[in-house]
């Protein structure tokens, strides 16, 4: 924390001391009460932002000067205070936040701003005050619900957080923050059961923005003795802030002309899909913020993004170079994780699948929960003939999210691929009880079961029904090659090739030569009475010539 002390220059059209009656104002009511306010050391800051805060400082001692009415003054008090506490020298904004509120007792941001410059000095008794006046200003407030549920739950007051939290959940039911503090509440009673309804909800809602949720459902689910749920979360929480929906406190954040807010500019922009806005904010955040930092790594990250998605692929991938280039020796980083993703991902565009596979490896070297990553990587592994090395990061893609369909789906393939026949029916038939509105599960269990070598795992008469049912909602030629391939392992030739002629014909039709000749294969196989082994062909990806 910066601190303004007495020992800093003060403004001396504003005050003649640390305390006092500022000098050369106008009698009003509340002025004989105002603040000294001073002018700190800047010398830490940014260029940018010392140059900010000088221009704030003259604007109100002009103000002053001019004899402006409460409201005019208040604003420039107001000001002045945003950019020092911006500029985190809280000792120095809240002189000219607690003038600006007595000036205009009306105004929500006042008290507002002081309940989050007093949270952050630890003041929780001030905070508690501070907020609550916010909310007498304005009632239905949803961050200072939130914010001051959270205070209180810092001092054990779980009473009075859970009432904050009810009140905050009528006006956004669904939103993360309100949903995590009503699941502190819970684990605070010691409700095990209410708490993880809650935390899972909001893991829900955005599975990454309430990453550091998992910490506490880990809890939770221990608690319950669910041992198995409380170490997958511990394995997947991530020191994430739980964002707050706080259009007050997003000004403030977006104040300063330094490389923080500049990102915040940009990822507005982002939003938006201005990418045009949003590559100058994110140029103007690096332009601000010298050397290698997080911040610096994370700006050029997002500066590659808007270039990106304004049609730039190459002019992007300079940009993500260089943040991988800026890595840290060791250790873990976002933004170097989702630069290597990012490359990837281009890469894969390219066909370049062996330096596609590189950055994805790069992408959870640097992430280890980067879910994206760790499944992008086991799909190009498998399609590019690398099966053996696919399984493992299925697994852990899975271990992270155990129902992650397209997960389940790569990792019984590359079982199927690699002979584990046993262990792939296994995992189907998980997979079909898990996503019951996912027929191609039962597609692939079904054609497995058909066609496997391993005596254990075939069974046609299942193969046969399963198939049967998936007809029912509606004919595809693979549904109907499946079809083929179960009345072959039963015994029932003749219909097997029949269907199968059929298919061949439409395929033929189709201008299909190469599943053409797969069909033909199977067909001659079933003319002379024998059954396929051959499940499904590769679904690789072709070399770059």
């Amino acid at each position: 924390m910066r601190a303004a002390s007495c020992a800093t220059l003060v403004l001396t059209a504003l005050a003649v001391g640390c305390s006092g009656r500022p000098a050369g104002t106008p009698e009003s009511p509340g002025r004989e009460n105002l603040l000294a306010v001073t002018r700190p050391d800047l010398s830490g800051t940014d260029q940018s932002v010392r140059e900010q805060a000088g221009r704030a400082y003259a604007s109100l001692a002009e103000r002053l000067r001019l004899g402006a009415g409460d409201a005019e003054l208040s604003a420039a008090y107001g000001a002045y205070g945003m950019v020092l506490q911006a500029a985190e020298y809280y000792d120095a904004a809240e002189p000219n936040l607690l003038n600006a509120q007595r000036l205009a007792p009306g105004e929500i941001r006042w008290p507002y701003y002081l309940g989050h410059l007093y949270q952050t000095r630890g003041d929780l008794t001030r905070a508690k005050a501070a907020f609550g006046r916010s909310l007498e200003i304005r009632p239905g407030d949803l961050a200072a619900l939130i914010w001051l549920g959270r205070v209180h739950l810092d001092e054990a007051g779980v009473d009075e957080a859970e009432a904050l939290f009810r009140r905050a959940s009528t006006i956004a039911p669904d939103a993360i923050a309100v949903l995590a503090g009503l699941g502190r509440v819970a684990l605070a009673r010691r409700d095990d059961k209410a708490a993880v309804a809650h935390l899972e909800r909001a893991l829900g809602v955005d599975a990454e923005a309430a990453e550091s949720l998992h910490a506490p459902l880990a809890v939770a689910y221990r608690r319950i003795g669910d041992s198995v749920r409380a170490e997958r979360h511990e394995r997947q929480w991530a020191n994430r802030d739980i964002l707050v929906p706080d259009p007050l406190s997003q000004e403030l954040d977006m104040l300063l002309d330094n490389g923080l807010s500049n990102e915040l500019r940009g990822v507005r922009a982002l939003e938006a899909s201005d990418w045009v806005s949003a590559a100058a904010y994110f140029r103007r955040g690096l332009e601000v913020t010298p050397g290698n930092s997080p911040l610096r790594r994370s700006l050029q990250h997002k500066l590659g993004t808007a270039l990106y998605l304004g049609g730039g692929p190459e002019a992007a991938a300079e940009e993500f170079e260089q943040v991988v280039a800026a890595a840290p020796a060791t250790g873990l980083d976002e933004s170097v994780a989702k630069a290597h993703y990012s490359l990837a991902v281009i890469e894969m565009a390219r066909a370049r699948y062996a330096a596609a596979v590189a950055h994805f490896e790069g992408a959870v070297k640097f992430k280890p929960t980067y879910q994206e990553a760790r499944l992008g990587l086991a799909e190009t592994l498998r399609r590019t003939g690398q099966v053996a090395a696919s399984v493992r990061h299925y697994e852990e893609a899975l271990a992270l999210e155990p129902g992650l369909a397209q997960a389940s789906m790569g990792h019984a393939l590359a079982l199927i691929r690699l002979g584990r026949f046993l262990e792939a029916r296994d995992r189907l038939n998980v997979a079909v009880a898990t996503h019951r509105d996912r027929p191609e599960f039962l597609h692939m269990l079904s054609r497995l079961l058909a066609v496997a070598p391993d005596d254990r795992v075939r069974d046609g008469r299942r193969a046969l029904e399963l198939v049967e049912n998936l007809l029912e909602g509606g004919r595809t030629t693979e549904l109907g090659e499946t079809l083929a391939m179960a009345l072959a392992e039963v015994g029932d030739y003749d219909r097997a090739a029949s269907i199968q002629r059929a298919i061949l014909a439409v395929v033929r039709r189709g201008g299909s030569p190469d599943a053409a000749q797969r069909l033909e294969r199977n067909l001659r196989l079933y003319e002379t009475r024998r059954p396929t082994r051959t499940f499904w062909e590769s679904d690789g990806l072709t070399p770059p010539s």
